[in-house]
């Protein structure tokens, strides 16, 4: 008898699990919070990476048109072409020092009330909200980064405690300040349009974030680098 009920209730439930499974609509895919949040920034790096390889494609064809103006110019010296190229290539390296138009973006942690049940540290500044603000800022076309006066390359280490930043092993308190040189109106945009990652951490969280137009700021060397 026990063995007739045990073979009873195993054959329902393999019932049950089989038209589960036949009314499940397989158009549709779940994934959770986190997998979502992996995606967007794996589409994300992928937009940035485009964008650079485009810039890059563009700076070549700039390039091979100088040294083309060059061959046909007999006024034109190729060594001073290959000089002013070179200092650029120093300046935006982090060589050396650049200036130009730009934006200074100002963020400090929230400064409003915590509400009920909401996480304390949803309102703090973390060092993944600098570093997705810093990639926004790089796919605007931004030239040269720096936070605090520390100048950010591919290779910075950004990392957060508490309420101070390390940038390149120094560390540096509130408010943090972000200078970036680039078309204005493109990095102006990378902060305040309504789809912005600086958005969402200002208006979802209060995150003090403000930015200001700069016709002409200056972006420190790297020091390490001289």
């Amino acid at each position: 008898m026990k063995r007739a009920l045990l073979m009873l209730a195993a054959f329902i439930i393999g019932l049950s699990i089989t038209i589960y499974v036949k009314s499940m609509n397989p158009n549709n895919v779940y994934i959770t919070l986190e997998e979502k949040r992996n995606l967007e920034e794996e589409i994300n790096d992928i937009k940035i990476e485009i964008s650079k390889l485009k810039e890059r494609k563009k700076n070549y064809s700039e390039n091979l048109k100088s040294y083309e103006e060059v061959l046909e110019d007999e006024n034109k010296s190729l060594e001073d072409l290959m000089k002013d190229e070179l200092e650029y290539l120093k300046k935006v390296s982090g060589y050396d020092d650049i200036e130009g138009s730009g934006v200074t973006i100002t963020i400090k942690d929230s400064e409003r009330e915590l509400a009920s049940g909401e996480n304390p540290n949803d309102l703090l500044v973390h060092d993944i909200d600098i570093l997705r603000i810093l990639n926004d800022l790089k796919k605007a076309g931004s030239k040269a980064i720096s936070i605090n006066g520390e100048r950010v390359l591919p290779t910075s280490e950004i990392k957060c405690s508490g309420a101070t930043i390390t940038v390149n092993k120094n560390t540096y308190g509130q408010p943090f300040i972000i200078k970036a040189i680039g078309n204005i109106d493109s990095l102006m945009a990378s902060i305040n349009s309504p789809e912005s990652y600086a958005n969402l951490l200002r208006d979802g969280y209060g995150i003090y974030i403000n930015v200001e137009a700069n016709e002409k700021i200056k972006v420190n060397f790297y020091e390490k680098a001289k």
